[in-house]
């Protein structure tokens, strides 16, 4: 029977509708995958962190660019954090800086290694050519902890790490938050973001035994694990190749909720533009990668290398939404416009799908325990997705430079 009624479908709607069905099929497992974390988020039960017995000398690594503007009042913040003084050591790496990034850091206390080399340019270089060398200092630090040069951490961060490694993990990853919120509605929406994305999601993972994604920012690892899994800064998206590579051999990033680190982030659309595309570019050329993982995991039968691929392939939510809406209305007017009768199918599909995303949006912001400003943001969601839309344009004309382009910032205020 579904044979006959095949041929009775002209080829090129046949062709058409294989392939809505294959983008349909494909989003409603992406929504359904996002769902499904953020209801393991909701049902798991988070340990409060233990006093570790041993206290690990740590160092806390910052990479800057051009940081004079902010660095001090992070500094000062560090100073004050709720570990042993004589346990943690600051360093500056002051990488191609043409401000007084360096002066900055001396006069607040922390050490500086200065880095001069404009043909390895970017943040993974810097720390790459940083660990190199402190690896074989003679104090011969325990762990690292490597920190945004804008982002102020909460007090109980390095002892949350601390208890983290005692415990034998040996790559963790803080929450990541945003600490100007409430600066304007683009700020608001980026922290409605990173609830779910670096909070409800890890989260999820986390009920199912599964690796978080380094981050960039808020990272620690053992002295150990540095040895054996060098890092490398060959990669645009350094965070994310040094991910794949801890997990291929192994090792299993743990998320710490309760330790925080909360960025400066930008306040107007030129100012992210350049962010941006750089996050943007290095994820969508990392889509090859992920596939070839995903078929290793499922080879192998690893669900931690399934859940990463998988993590990489699915668009960004707003990408996720934006065809959605697309597809709906797209079949909802075929099937009040003369379409075939399989629009009505598509259409209910594409509502299904929908739902589906709307119902990970609502439980993970209530997970995150969203501000009421938070959610309001959601309300310009349409104006950031035609601004990224115009992102991707310029990314297509142009891939522009791939190096360290410093996003513009203002002065930190610390009230957190």
């Amino acid at each position: 029977m579904a044979t006959a009624v095949l041929l009775l479908i002209h080829p090129f709607e046949l062709i058409a509708l294989t392939f809505a069905g294959a983008v349909w099929l494909l989003w409603a497992l992406s929504a359904l995958y996002l769902l499904i974390l953020s209801i393991g988020a909701a049902l798991y039960r988070r340990k409060p962190y233990a006093s570790a017995k041993v206290t690990r000398r740590i160092c806390v690594l910052i990479p800057a660019h051009d940081e004079a503007l902010v660095l001090a009042p992070v500094l000062e913040r560090l100073r004050t954090i709720s570990y042993p003084i004589d346990l943690y050591q600051i360093v500056i790496v002051a990488d191609n800086c043409s401000d007084a990034t360096a002066d900055v850091a001396r006069n607040n206390g922390a050490e500086v290694l200065e880095r001069s080399d404009t043909d390895h340019v970017g943040k993974g270089y810097a720390l790459e050519w940083a660990l190199d060398r402190l690896l074989k200092d003679v104090r011969n630090f325990d762990a690292f902890f490597v920190l945004d040069a804008d982002t102020v951490p909460s007090p109980d961060t390095l002892a949350i790490m601390n208890s983290e490694l005692e415990s034998g993990n040996e790559a963790i990853q803080a929450r990541y938050d945003v600490l100007n919120t409430g600066d304007t509605w683009r700020t608001r929406l980026m922290a409605c973001a990173l609830a779910l994305a670096h909070y409800v999601r890890p989260l999820g993972r986390c009920a199912f035994g599964l690796s978080d994604g380094l981050k960039g920012n808020g990272m620690c690892f053992s002295r150990r694990i540095l040895e054996q899994v060098a890092w490398s800064g060959d990669s645009i998206t350094e965070d994310i190749d040094y991910t794949l590579r801890l997990i291929r051999v192994g090792v299993c990033i743990q998320f710490a909720p309760d330790a925080v680190v909360r960025a400066q982030m930008p306040t107007s659309g030129r100012q992210a533009a350049s962010q941006r595309q750089r996050w943007e570019g290095g994820r969508y050329g990392l889509l090859v990668q992920a596939l070839r993982l995903l078929g290793e995991g499922l080879l192998k039968r690893r669900p931690i290398l399934i859940d990463r691929a998988v993590e990489l392939i699915i668009p960004p939510f707003a990408e996720l939404n934006l065809v959605t809406a697309v597809c709906l209305v797209g079949a909802w007017m075929l099937r009040h416009f003369g379409g075939p009768p399989e629009a009505a199918l598509l259409m209910w599909g594409w509502l299904a799908v929908f739902g589906l995303e709307l119902a990970y949006l609502v439980i993970g912001l209530v997970v995150a325990r969203a501000p009421l400003s938070v959610v309001a943001s959601l309300a310009f969601a349409p104006f950031y997705i035609v601004w990224k839309i115009g992102i991707y344009g310029a990314m297509m004309v142009s891939r522009g430079a791939v190096g360290w382009r410093r996003t513009e910032r203002h002065e930190i205020n610390d009230e957190t």
